[in-house]
């Protein structure tokens, strides 16, 4: 459908159509422009019309728009880590080769379905469906192409965010002892001692540590302020295990999930081992030991021993960079003290 709009001393012609480029040209009169709009709607009527040809050589198929989305779009976001993971899941998916103009809700929606059957949790779901979601608005807001986004029209899984699961002292031990590499070691030991964002200890640098006033500066962090977490004797002894420098990051693997699998590979080692020792033992192993445990639920951990220690919510969310009671919610769940 031809749009005209006045521009000054001219007459901007712009024509979108689902699956075709958006083509646009200005006239300095009204009669040029409805002559040429009329000119090029009726060729794309037209079967033989050459910009069919056109339109399907420059649609990109789903691979080639999440590839320039990487390159133009998602290094600018503090995200981009791990936005890494789901563009390379939408890359090798079923409707990775389709073009972006071509791919229906449908299709979206068997995805979707497969995701949550190979297990992956309804908010990392909603998360890549986000991703994909957004790709398709950058396809049609900033790179001219006029397609609807299948994202939209289906249903998102429900995310239950509430989780009451912190993990024990037993379990920690248990996980600790199945991880052989000292630096993700003590990776984890600092989230659950400090209540930092995987991201943030990722990026941490020594410039940011100070450990004579016991002190780490996070800059620009999730919430998009600066903070200043007051660490521990516990926490300064784990960052002086990893020998101070003068400069670069404190932690040296490249890739931000790095310590979350390692995580869930100790998880699964120990509650192994837990299930032999108990039956050696003859007894029935608990159902929700070693269990039903994520990286995240170190920062709930974290959080609620600092409550636990008697801190007000301020300074609690001081430390932990929580902007609302409500947020700080979700992940304090303090254990009752047994007599």
């Amino acid at each position: 459908m031809a749009s005209i709009k006045r521009r000054d001393k001219t007459y901007q012609v712009q024509i979108r159509r689902s699956g075709y480029p958006s083509i646009s040209k200005c006239f300095k009169t009204i009669r040029e422009a409805k002559a040429w709009a009329a000119e090029q709607e009726a060729k794309l009527q037209s079967s033989q019309s050459p910009l069919k040809a056109i339109r399907d050589r420059h649609v990109p198929n789903l691979h080639e728009a999440l590839k320039r989305y990487e390159a133009e779009v998602s290094h600018l976001k503090k995200s981009a880590a791990k936005e890494q993971s789901f563009i390379r899941y939408w890359c090798g998916s079923s409707v990775a080769s389709e073009k972006i103009t071509k791919i229906t809700p449908q299709q979206v929606a068997l995805c979707r379905d497969k995701l949550l059957q190979e297990g992956k949790s309804p908010a990392s779901v909603v998360r890549m469906l986000a991703l994909l979601s957004h790709v398709f608005s950058i396809a049609t807001k900033e790179w001219g192409y006029c397609l609807i986004n299948p994202v939209q029209m289906i249903r998102k899984p429900r995310v239950q965010n509430a989780r009451s699961r912190r993990p024990s002292a037993d379990e920690m031990q248990s996980i600790l002892q199945e991880i052989q590499n000292h630096e993700i070691k003590l990776f984890i030991q600092l989230a659950a001692e400090t209540a930092m964002r995987r991201s943030e200890l990722f990026n941490l640098t020594w410039q940011a540590v100070d450990l004579n006033k016991r002190h780490v500066y996070l800059r620009d962090t999730k919430n998009g302020s600066d903070r200043v977490v007051v660490i521990s004797n516990v926490s300064a002894g784990y960052l002086k295990a990893l020998n101070p420098k003068a400069q670069g990051r404190v932690f040296a693997f490249r890739h931000v999930d790095t310590p979350s699998k390692a995580f869930r590979s100790a998880l699964l080692a120990a509650r192994q081992s837990y299930e032999a020792q108990c039956l050696s033992a003859g007894v029935n192993p608990k159902v929700c030991h070693l269990t039903n445990l994520k990286f995240h639920d170190l920062r709930h951990e974290a959080t609620s021993a600092l409550f636990e220690r008697g801190l007000s919510i301020p300074e609690v969310a001081s430390i932990t960079g929580h902007k609302t009671l409500a947020m700080l919610g979700r992940y304090t769940h303090v254990l009752p003290e047994l007599d």
